[in-house]
């Protein structure tokens, strides 16, 4: 069976509950164009000029991102700005946008959850009510510079990315934490009774008051823990097409697009 951009929707729509997303969000479309089949997908993290390259390059039909491409309200359309430049470059090259960003924090075997089973933790549970916060626990206690080591090998970012508080020779056993940017959730780590946070986007009080309260911090920067989603998203994109018995090429990404690189 083909798909249209009305039938995409409705497969997204299962895979990330709009009803998931923060009030302040912007899920969904962010461009739609046309009513045509949709044979090919780009997985992306977020939409940059390199991505809408590899887009054209690979014939797709729609890029899916994480991170929102229009984040409040655009009262016109210059090509002076990067963003407004992008949108109109994407519409010239007849490619759709679609954005699932706080839902697929929050829903089950989304960016939260998978984090967790990458790094290797065990019994991971949501601690929280609005769905963000994930905890967990590893099969064995290891160092906190151990596993600033792991983190890195696995996420697949050079650890000089990474920012840590706390001591090196901590033991860690039990973790919450928060892809992206999650630094208030820090209060709620301690009184879960955790050994470690794990986070991006850390600031200098964060980190002071991390210091202050003895819990260890582990900044893996907003691009290191969430840069997961393409992998997590093709893989259940995929898996649901296929259960509707929906054709459509899906792409991952291969554009780095980490800007502290």
């Amino acid at each position: 069976m083909k798909m249209d951009r009305k039938q995409f929707e409705s497969v997204m729509n299962t895979l990330c509950p709009p009803e998931l997303a923060e009030s302040w969000d912007n899920c969904g479309y962010q461009i739609r164009i046309g009513s045509g089949e949709i044979r090919r997908v780009l997985v992306a993290l977020e939409v940059t000029g390199e991505v809408i390259d590899e887009a054209v390059r690979t014939e797709a039909d729609l890029i899916l991102t994480h991170h929102p491409l229009i984040f409040g309200g655009i009262t016109s359309v210059d090509d002076n700005n990067i963003t407004e430049r992008m949108i109109i470059r994407l519409i010239k090259s007849d490619i759709s946008v679609f954005s699932c960003h706080t839902s697929f924090d929050k829903v089950p075997g989304g960016n939260n959850d998978y984090l967790g089973k990458i790094l290797g933790f065990e019994d991971v549970r949501p601690v929280d009510e609005d769905g963000f916060l994930r905890k967990g626990i590893l099969p064995a206690a290891v160092k906190f510079a151990g596993f600033k080591e792991h983190a890195a090998e696995v996420l697949g970012v050079d650890k000089s990315f990474f920012s840590a508080v706390g001591d090196p020779e901590s033991v860690i056993l039990t973790a919450a934490w928060c892809t992206g940017s999650g630094a208030e959730y820090m209060r709620a780590a301690v009184d879960q009774g955790c050994d470690l946070f794990i986070t991006g986007d850390l600031k200098y009080h964060d980190a002071q008051n991390a210091k202050a309260m003895g819990l260890c911090v582990l900044d893996a920067g907003h691009f290191g823990t969430e840069n997961i989603f393409t992998p997590n998203m093709a893989e259940l994109l995929s898996k649901e097409l296929k259960r509707k018995g929906i054709r459509c090429d899906i792409i991952q990404s291969t554009i780095d697009i980490n800007p502290f690189v």
